[in-house]
């Protein structure tokens, strides 16, 4: 409960001054006090981390050299028998290499020269705008292939601007402390804005690289098929009267037995038609392969 109290006392004061000025008078508390408490190592790391992602280089020169003078005038001959001391001598020491190594690790200011028309103006926009962002949604969002999206993002990630972290086979897309402060000290976001027309205004409407203004063509299927069906339909309605025929054949056939087979060829339709023709071949073929029975004579 001690360091989870610390840690937020020091994060509240941190709006009523700057991270250098906040990093004294905290080094300065832990050379007061006899015995460095979780609280305040837990503190000091807090403010390390958020003057890296800020790139305040100021206030990492004030904990760096803070820590020093603290390890110099208190930690520098530890007895091997103090367990405690040796244990706080030892945090120091690797908060000292962390400050170190992040002094080393800030960026050129040369790299935060973005021209709002840039891809990497605009990509920091988006990134502001929109939380976890894909190459594949900052693409469409730029205009650009995934491959130049993916070359800006190496160089903002290189500048201290951004962060990437992977998502299952995706890259996805943050803006860090020091973009979100870039981007308002700069106001790049309103040049962006003014330079750059929105490229999603017709995406969602189009096809990628398609007018947005252009008319929508009719497609080809679209305009032969009502012609098509109209000529299919006059077909089964007009030049096809088998089916009426057969009906009324067949009817007149259970009246008329004698009448049915003289008059099937030219008023059945095409369903009795053939079911008389099939009918027919079937009996030729039959008394044709019967063989020949010799004749018997009347018995007198």
């Amino acid at each position: 409960m001690e360091d989870v109290l610390k840690a937020t006392h020091y994060r509240g004061r941190r709006a009523g001054g700057s991270l250098r000025e906040q990093a004294r008078k905290l080094i300065e508390a832990m050379g007061d006090d006899k015995h460095i408490s979780d609280g305040q190592f837990s503190a000091l790391g807090m403010l390390i981390t958020d003057a890296s992602l800020s790139a305040d280089e100021d206030a990492l020169v004030e904990v760096k050299d803070g820590l020093q003078w603290l390890h110099r005038t208190h930690y520098l001959d530890v007895p091997a028998s103090e367990g405690e001391a040796r244990e706080r001598r030892g945090r120091i020491l690797g908060l000292i290499d962390v400050v170190h190594w992040a002094l080393r690790r800030l960026p050129s200011g040369m790299q935060l020269t973005l021209q709002p028309s840039s891809y990497a103006a605009r990509f920091l926009v988006e990134v502001a705008r929109e939380r976890d962002l894909c190459n594949k949604d900052l693409a469409g969002k730029l205009g650009a292939d995934e491959t130049e999206v993916s070359r800006v993002g190496r160089r903002l990630l290189a500048a201290g601007l951004v962060w990437k972290r992977k998502q299952w086979r995706q890259n996805s897309w943050d803006i860090t402390p020091r973009g979100q402060a870039y981007l308002e000290e700069s106001g790049l976001g309103d040049a962006v804005a003014a330079a750059t027309p929105s490229v999603t205004a017709g995406a969602t409407a189009t096809e990628p690289g398609a007018d947005p203004d252009a008319p929508a063509r009719p497609s080809s299927r679209s305009g032969a098929t009502p012609a098509k069906r109209g000529g299919r339909a006059r077909n089964e309605t007009e030049g096809n009267p088998g089916t009426s025929a057969g009906t009324s054949t067949g009817t007149s056939g259970r009246t008329s037995p004698g009448k049915s087979t003289g008059t099937s060829g030219s008023t059945s339709g095409s369903t009795s038609a053939a079911k008389s023709a099939g009918t027919g071949g079937a009996a030729k073929a039959s008394r044709s392969a019967e063989p020949d029975r010799p004749s018997r004579g009347r018995r007198r």
